[in-house]
C-alpha cells in the first residue's frame, strides 16, 4: 500500500512540477519590495520655479491658449510633483485643454487626473 501511495505522489509530482515552480516564483515575487509605486506622480527637479516658468512659456505659445498661468505643486516633504492647475484665457476649447493637460503631463510625469485646466484672465 505505501509503494502505491509512493508511486502516486511520484506521478503527481513530475505532472504538476510546472505548475508548481510557477506558484513558487510568483510567492517569490510578490515578497520582494516593491519601493514606492506612485508612478503617477513625476519628480520634481531642483530649482522648479524656473522649470515652472520654462514650462509656462512654452504652453503659452500653443495656439488658442491665449495668455495663462501655471501652478505646479510640490508634495511637502518631498521632490515630487503633486499637481497643476493652468489657468488661460482659451480653455473653453475642449482641444485646447487637451493639448494642455497632454503637454504637462509629459513634462511632469503627473498623470491628467492630477491636472486642471481652467478659464479666467491670469494675472
Amino acid at each position: 500500500m505505501d509503494r502505491g501511495l509512493s508511486k502516486r505522489l511520484q506521478a503527481m509530482a513530475g505532472k504538476y512540477r510546472y505548475a508548481a515552480a510557477a506558484a513558487l516564483l510568483g510567492v517569490l515575487l510578490m515578497l520582494l519590495p516593491a519601493g514606492d509605486r506612485r508612478e503617477s506622480r513625476g519628480d520634481a527637479p531642483q530649482g522648479s520655479p524656473t522649470v515652472q516658468s520654462e514650462i509656462e512659456a512654452a504652453l503659452a505659445a500653443f495656439d488658442g491658449a491665449g495668455r495663462l498661468r501655471l501652478v505646479l505643486t510640490v508634495e511637502p516633504g518631498t521632490e515630487r510633483w503633486a499637481g497643476a492647475v493652468i489657468v488661460c484665457e482659451g480653455a473653453d476649447s475642449a482641444a485646447v485643454r487637451l493639448r494642455l493637460t497632454q503637454a504637462v503631463s509629459a513634462l511632469t510625469g503627473l498623470s491628467a487626473d492630477r491636472i486642471a485646466v481652467v478659464k479666467g484672465r491670469p494675472q
